[in-house]
Order: C-alpha cells, then sequence, then structure tokens
C-alpha cells in the first residue's frame, strides 16, 4: 500500500486564531497541486470521512490541506466539542476569514512542502461548501471547486425560529460529541443579515469563472436536492456540474467516528478525484 504521510501544523497571522490543519503527501518533496478541504456545522478537520477523502486525494497525486475552522470548538486530539464559548461565537464571516487566511498564507508559501503555482483546488462540505462558493473567486490561484451537500443560502430559520432566538440570545441544542448542550449565539444570524448581499450563494455561484462540481445524498434532509439545483440553474451546465448519490442523505452514510467507508462514500470521492484530474 502506498505511504501518505501526514503532518498536522497550525496556521495563523498575528493578531488572528490559529487554524489548524492537517497536510498530507505521497512525495512531499515535490511541487504538487493542491486541494484546501473544509468541514461543516459541528464538524473538523478528522470528522467521519475527512480522513479517508483526504488520503485517497493524496494518493491520487496532489497534496491535500485539511482545515479545521478556528472557532469549531473541537479539541482536535479527542474530537469531542469542549470549547462551547468559542462554538457560540463562530460566525460565516469567521469562517471566510480563516479560509481566506489559509488561502494567502499558502500564496505566500508559508506551508511545509512546495505547492504547484496556479493550481489549487478547492473543496467543501455542507456550510463549508457554502464557504468555500463565497472564498474561490478571490483567488485565481483556485482553479476547480467540488462541494459536497451544498446549500444554497445561509438562513435557513423560520420567523418564529429566529424572533426565539433573538428574544432568548442563543439557539441552544445538544450533540453526542459534547458534555453539556450547544449554543449559537444570535450573532451568528446578525451576521448573516447584515451581509445579505454579500453571502448570497446564488449570485457567488453565478460570478463563479471556474469549473464546479456539486455531489449531493439523494436523501439529504439537511440540505435538499433542491438546493443544490437552485444553484445549478445560475451557470451553463459544462461550468457547474451536479452529481446525485443514490441511497444516501447528508454524510453519504458516514457516522462519525468512521469505521469502513461505504459504496456511496467511495462513490462521491471517485467523482471528485475524477474532477480535479480534469480540471487542474
Amino acid at each position: 500500500m502506498e505511504r501518505i504521510g501526514l503532518e498536522e501544523i497550525l496556521l495563523a497571522r498575528e493578531g488572528r486564531r490559529r487554524v489548524p490543519a492537517d497536510i498530507r503527501s505521497r512525495d512531499p518533496s515535490r511541487p504538487l497541486p493542491l486541494i484546501i478541504i473544509c468541514h461543516g456545522f459541528l464538524g473538523y478537520k478528522r470528522w467521519g470521512f475527512f480522513p479517508h477523502l483526504s488520503k485517497r486525494l493524496a494518493g491520487a497525486g496532489y497534496h491535500v490541506l485539511t482545515m479545521s475552522f478556528s472557532l469549531n470548538g473541537v479539541d482536535e486530539n479527542t474530537g469531542r466539542i469542549v470549547r462551547a464559548d468559542e462554538f457560540a461565537s463562530n460566525t460565516v464571516a469567521r469562517e471566510l476569514e480563516d479560509l481566506e487566511m489559509v488561502c494567502r498564507l499558502v500564496r505566500e508559501g508559508s506551508l511545509p512542502l512546495p505547492v504547484m503555482g496556479g493550481q489549487w483546488g478547492l473543496c467543501g462540505y455542507s456550510r463549508g461548501a457554502a464557504v468555500a462558493i463565497l472564498a474561490a473567486s478571490g483567488f485565481p490561484e483556485i482553479r476547480s471547486l467540488v462541494t459536497w451537500a451544498t446549500p444554497s443560502r445561509f438562513d435557513r430559520y423560520t420567523d418564529k425560529r429566529k424572533a426565539s432566538w433573538r428574544r432568548e440570545g442563543a439557539l441552544v441544542f445538544a450533540d453526542s460529541r459534547a458534555d453539556g448542550k450547544l449554543r449559537l449565539d444570535y450573532s451568528y444570524y446578525e451576521d448573516i443579515a447584515r451581509n445579505i448581499d454579500r453571502y448570497d450563494l446564488i449570485a457567488g455561484e453565478a460570478s463563479l469563472s471556474i469549473p464546479h462540481l456539486m455531489v449531493h445524498g439523494e436523501r439529504d434532509a439537511a440540505v435538499t436536492l433542491n438546493e443544490a439545483k437552485a444553484l445549478l440553474g445560475t451557470r451553463d451546465e459544462n461550468a457547474t456540474h451536479l452529481e446525485i448519490i443514490r441511497g444516501c442523505g447528508h454524510t453519504f452514510g458516514v457516522s462519525h467516528p468512521m469505521r469502513d467507508a461505504p459504496k456511496t462514500l467511495e462513490r462521491a470521492i471517485g467523482l471528485t478525484i475524477d474532477w480535479f484530474r480534469n480540471s487542474l
């Protein structure tokens, strides 16, 4: 079996929060195209399928940087959400800042391996997919985009829920990876409302000038197929392409921790590798 090297790094600029990242490559001494991967809500760089996806992409001949957003609240060693206050204060703006900072640091040569200039791919999942759409146009080095379970909007809340959120100051919910209740502060919604034009994913998709593959589970109830189809209608089919994975939902048949890769996940990964091979 081919050996894939793994190095954990912290990326940061002065005055900015640190972004943990895993670097994988089968040939870290050689300049290769780079793929940057970003996770979704409640995720981190080693959630579920991300290590397997990253290894597969590295085995296909890419340097792969799999990042954790800085305010995900996760202990990177255990995968537990232990910093509830950080998690609560996260916003789309902060995640976009994290991804843009990572891209700038890559551009400046801050990675511990040589990257082939002008040949980056970007891969995002769920909310990370939406953040990737917003960031992609800002870096000409990004030549190809793949998103999984892609939302068409950030505002996913009913008027009733938003009124309660504002009144209580936070949405409160439970997750198996946290010891107590988690909350998401109302500042998350305020950021969305304040940046309604900037965060318009339909407009963001329409403005892309790079090829974009969307991979979506047929039974996704968290982000329905209608959202991917709304994005699909903004560009020519050759520019934005949708692949539907039959028989799976939002996580492509994976739970955390992942023990075995289901066929639905392998199908999504195969499509992703093929897309990058043809577009980078």
